[in-house]
This record gives structure tokens, C-alpha cells and sequence, in this order.
């Protein structure tokens, strides 16, 4: 199996307002969850996974998140990226770091946390194309984006499609030349991530790694702020060791 580097960057996207949460938090990625804002615990387990540098993609109330967060948070290199346009959609958040990777990085968004394993697996997979998304064959909401693969290539993706078999966790290895769909899709209207993703898909460039049973969640609601806790505590309780990701 191709490994690679563990000094991979890493991309998080964490410029949206966070609607459904705005109730209960000004800011969603700096939510607490077990005391540690949101973006926090993203940023921990990516550490825990080997990374070293991240570039953060911030828009609304990006003042906030700087003064957080900072830009050594638990030893990390941390870098900010101020998408102008992150109003119009994630698939703008993202373009507004091209340029910036020179090789293969991580992607994740800014509202997922995860065990450390999830985003080793991806850091090892064979990037033979230009994306490799992490999947789970488990559905944890009607929310979830759905995916249809086949033989490890995705054939399909998005919230509503006919046929799936697995669900987009929010986890890539990509390669830079992601930027150039991403430019593409813009030129066709396109507004959202996942429209960039079914145009690598549509080349046949979008691959799959199954992650299922390596735990995440996607925060968007109190709801899920709750299961988050939870999956915080237990996993604290374990205690099973440094790869945990939550710092014991």
C-alpha cells in the first residue's frame, strides 16, 4: 500500500454561519463540545492522526475564530484563509485556497469531529486520481450526502439520488488539481463542494476508501451536539490510549 507522507496538510473549511445552531452558539465551529470548541477538536485529531500544518478557511465571524483559536493551537501550524465570497456556498470556501498546495492534502470540514484512524486510513490510501473520499456504509441521518460507488470509484453523489450504497463522511485526500474542477464547476453555476466532486466523479477521477466502523460525526444540530458529547465521553471513559481522539 502507497503511504503517505505524515507531513500531509491539511484543509479544513470553516467559513459557514452554521444556521441551524445559530440558537444556541454566535459561532458554530467554536461550539463546545466537553468543553473544547468545535474546530478544537478537529484540529486535535488531526494532530493525533500525524498532521502537521493546517490551513483554515474562515468567512463568518472569522475575527472570533482567529482569536480562539489562535495560530499554534496544541502545537499545530496553524494558517488562515479568508474566503470573501463563503456566502455563496462551500464550494467557494474551498476555491479560496488555490494556489496554496503544492502536493497531495487532506480535506475535512470544519464541523466534523473523528477518531484519528478515520483520517489515517485516508492519509495511507492510493491517491491514483485526483480525490479520494472516505466512506461509511452506515447512514446516521436523512441529512447524510449519499453515495453511489462502485468497484472503489464514485459513480454518483449528492443528498437526493436514487441509488447509494454508502454515505460521504467529509474526509479527502486530494490533489491540487481538485482546484481546476473546482474552477470548472464555478464557470457551470455550481455553488457547492459536492458539485465539484460529482464533476471529478463524471471523469472517473473520484475514488473511495470505506472507513466504516472508525467513528465521526456531523454537527448541525443541538441533536447532534449531544451525540457528539457522548461519543466524546465514551470514548474518555476507554481511555484507550494516545491514537484516541479525545485528550485524555
Amino acid at each position: 500500500m502507497h503511504e503517505v507522507e505524515h507531513n500531509v496538510e491539511a484543509l479544513v473549511l470553516a467559513a459557514g454561519e452554521g444556521s441551524r445552531l445559530r440558537a444556541y452558539t454566535r459561532q458554530k465551529v467554536l461550539q463546545p463540545i466537553a468543553k473544547i470548541p468545535l474546530l478544537g477538536r478537529i484540529l486535535w485529531g488531526l494532530k493525533e492522526a500525524g498532521v502537521k500544518k493546517v490551513f483554515v478557511v474562515v468567512g463568518y465571524e472569522e475575527d472570533s475564530i482567529r482569536e480562539e483559536i489562535g495560530e499554534g493551537y496544541r502545537g499545530l501550524e496553524i494558517s488562515y484563509v479568508t474566503a470573501r465570497d463563503w456566502e455563496r456556498g462551500n464550494l467557494y470556501s474551498f476555491m479560496a485556497a488555490k494556489g496554496i498546495f503544492k502536493k497531495e492534502f487532506l480535506l475535512c470540514m470544519g464541523d466534523h469531529i473523528f477518531d484519528p484512524q478515520l483520517v489515517k486510513s485516508l492519509m495511507n490510501a492510493n491517491l491514483e486520481d485526483v480525490l479520494v473520499l472516505a466512506t461509511d456504509n452506515k447512514c446516521y441521518s436523512h441529512d447524510d450526502t449519499k453515495v453511489l460507488e462502485r468497484d472503489g470509484r464514485i459513480l454518483n453523489i449528492g443528498k437526493k439520488v436514487d441509488s447509494w450504497n454508502c454515505v460521504d463522511t467529509g474526509f479527502f485526500l486530494c490533489s491540487p488539481r481538485m482546484f481546476d474542477y473546482g474552477a470548472k464547476a464555478m464557470e457551470t453555476g455550481a455553488s457547492e463542494l459536492v458539485d465539484c466532486v460529482r464533476l471529478v466523479a463524471s471523469n472517473g477521477s473520484a475514488r473511495v476508501v470505506d472507513i466504516t466502523g472508525k467513528r465521526w460525526v456531523d454537527v448541525d444540530t443541538r441533536s447532534d451536539v449531544r451525540r457528539a458529547r457522548k461519543l466524546v465521553a465514551e470514548h474518555s471513559q476507554k481511555r484507550r490510549g494516545p491514537s484516541d481522539f479525545v485528550a485524555h
